[in-house]
């Protein structure tokens, strides 16, 4: 006659142990594998961003388009529409790791802003950098400044137009989600992916930037032009560093 012997308790203990372990170990690998995809997808969206910005240029005499564009008002066409013809998909303008991050009309409400979007998307993940789409001079509803022109760059791989970021009704454009009229948030939140941020520049190129966190507890640019800020709002002046918005 055969005997069979079962486990022991120790021994299911120690088996269990040894699992527990192995899975603490693997999941933040796993993880951190799924982000790493996702940033990559990222980066992809940033860099169609990039092209759909160069062929804009290339159709207007390099000319960068304007913010808004008043329709029949209270309805705006906005510089993400102005984009979409040479992407042909609204996913492109959302990241894998945040794609409701932001609905664009809701935004509009939250802000109290009298307007509606016209166009054909919802929700977006890059914040633009508006001193690169200005209002142009006889907008009604937004600042005059005039449109930027490609040729007025004097670094273009360096000149930020679109990046990873939640726009607050300060439209401030920080790299972090700082907790300004977003439901849910419960403050600022580190920068999407792995302590940085993905950035389309306006030569048509697209990076991973890496940013640091302050004491205060925000987030700021580590290297390049921008470095120390916490937004790659604003130009890149003659001498490559980081010139305001005039």
């Amino acid at each position: 006659m055969i005997k069979r012997r079962g486990f022991t308790l120790i021994e299911l203990l120690v088996v269990i142990a040894i699992i527990a372990i192995l899975a603490a170990i693997l999941f933040p690998v796993f993880a951190q594998a799924r982000e790493s995809a996702r940033k990559s997808g990222c980066l992809s969206n940033t860099k169609q961003i990039g092209s759909a910005v160069q062929m804009y240029l290339q159709d207007y005499d390099e000319h960068f388009c304007i913010n808004l564009y008043p329709t029949v008002l209270p309805q705006v066409f906005s510089f993400y529409d102005a984009h979409l013809p040479y992407i042909k998909n609204t996913g492109v303008l959302t990241c894998p790791s945040e794609p409701q991050s932001q609905n664009w009309g809701t935004l509009f409400q939250q802000c109290g802003l009298p307007f509606r979007s016209a166009g054909a998307f919802t929700f977006f993940s890059y914040n633009g950098n508006y001193c690169m789409f200005n209002g142009g001079v006889t907008n009604p509803i937004v600042d005059r400044r005039p449109v930027r022109h490609y040729a007025t760059l004097p670094f273009p791989a360096d000149q930020t137009v679109f990046f990873d970021g939640k726009l607050d009704c300060r439209f401030n454009s920080p790299i972090y989600d700082t907790g300004v009229n977003i439901p849910g948030s419960a403050g600022i939140k580190p920068p999407r992916h792995s302590e940085g941020v993905n950035v389309t520049f306006a030569d048509g190129h697209s990076k991973f930037q890496k940013a640091r966190r302050l004491p205060d507890g925000r987030w700021v640019v580590a290297g390049g032009p921008y470095d120390g800020r916490d937004s790659l709002w604003g130009l890149v002046g003659d001498t490559g560093r980081y010139a305001g918005c005039p």
